[in-house]
């Protein structure tokens, strides 16, 4: 998500849905939590792009970014709740 290239995709998608109107983003898994799509879904909605998860043929659900995203300048990241340099692994009994 941090590449030019996926940039350059979603400028593509929004340049799209601007010219031709709403876009539907589909997948073979139902829900969006588990699928790919969130992480797009999260980068459209850190660009101010309005983005609904339809969950069946009479029920939309708004995205909402994850509590543990953070954005800046237009994109997510995901930090670590605790540093990797503070992590350390539990003493093991012998």
């Amino acid at each position: 998500m941090q590449t030019a290239e996926f940039a350059a995709a979603l400028d593509q998608l929004i340049a799209r849905a601007e010219r031709e109107g709403p876009l539907a983003l589909l997948c073979a898994e139902a829900v969006p939590w588990r699928c790919h799509r969130s992480l797009i879904a999260d980068a459209l909605t850190a660009r101010g792009v309005p983005v609904f998860h339809i969950l069946s043929a009479m029920r939309l659900h708004p995205h909402q970014l994850p509590l543990f995203a953070r954005v800046r300048d237009g994109r997510v990241t995901y930090p670590a709740a605790v540093p990797d340099t503070e992590r350390t692994l539990p003493e093991r009994a012998n």
